[in-house]
C-alpha cells in the first residue's frame, strides 16, 4: 500500500468515525421508532446501516448530509427486514373484504403522543402480525398513501387497503386488551 493510499484511508477513517459519532443517536431514533421499539430489531438494523454506510462511503457524494444518506440506506434496510419478517410468517393475506368491518371510532392518528402512549402503541404493534405492523408504520408514521404503500409491497391498491383495514383492527384488538393503558382518551 502506498503512502497516499494509506493517508487516504486513515481520513476515511476519520470522516466516517466522527460521522458515526454525530449521527449514531438520530439514525437510531429514526429505526427505533419505525420498528415499534423493537430493540433488537432497531440494533440489528442500526449496525447494517453503518455497516453498508462504510462499504458505500466511498459512493458518498455530497448531494445530500451524511445524516439523510444514512437514513435512506437505514430505510431501506428496514424495508428489507420487514420484508424478510414477512416473508417467514408466510403469511397469506386474502382479499376477502366482508370478514373486515372499517372501525370508524378508531382512528390511529388521533392518539395523544406522550411516553406512556408510545410505549402501549409501541407493545401493540410488537403484538400483531409483522405485515399488519409494516403497513400501519409506512401509513402512519412515514405519511405514505395506500398507492405507495401498494408499490411498495407490489400489491394492488385494492389488496392494501383491505391489508390496512385487517391491521387497524388487528391494532385496536391488541391496544383494546392492553392493561395499564387508558384507551378511552383521545377518541
Amino acid at each position: 500500500m502506498s503512502m497516499n493510499m494509506w493517508i487516504n484511508e486513515v481520513k476515511k477513517k476519520e470522516y466516517f468515525t466522527d460521522q458515526y459519532a454525530q449521527c449514531f443517536d438520530y439514525v437510531y431514533s429514526y429505526i427505533y421508532a419505525r420498528t415499534a421499539g423493537n430493540r433488537q430489531m432497531t440494533e440489528d438494523i442500526v449496525q447494517e446501516t453503518f455497516s453498508a454506510a462504510w462499504l458505500a462511503l466511498d459512493r458518498f457524494n455530497n448531494r445530500s448530509s451524511f445524516r439523510t444518506w444514512l437514513c435512506s440506506i437505514a430505510k431501506n434496510k428496514l424495508r428489507e427486514s420487514y420484508r424478510k419478517s414477512i416473508c417467514r410468517e408466510k403469511y397469506e393475506i386474502l382479499d376477502n373484504d366482508s370478514c373486515i368491518e372499517s372501525v370508524s371510532s378508531f382512528d390511529l392518528e388521533q392518539f395523544e403522543i406522550d411516553k406512556e402512549k408510545r410505549q402501549c402503541v409501541q407493545k401493540a404493534l410488537n403484538q400483531i402480525n409483522p405485515l399488519y405492523r409494516y403497513v400501519l408504520i409506512l401509513k402512519y408514521m412515514d405519511d405514505m398513501s395506500v398507492k405507495e404503500i401498494a408499490k411498495e409491497l407490489e400489491k394492488s391498491v385494492k389488496s392494501v387497503d383491505g391489508i390496512l383495514q385487517r391491521a387497524k383492527t388487528a391494532f385496536e384488538k391488541v391496544y383494546s386488551k392492553m392493561k395499564g393503558c387508558d384507551k378511552n382518551d383521545g377518541r
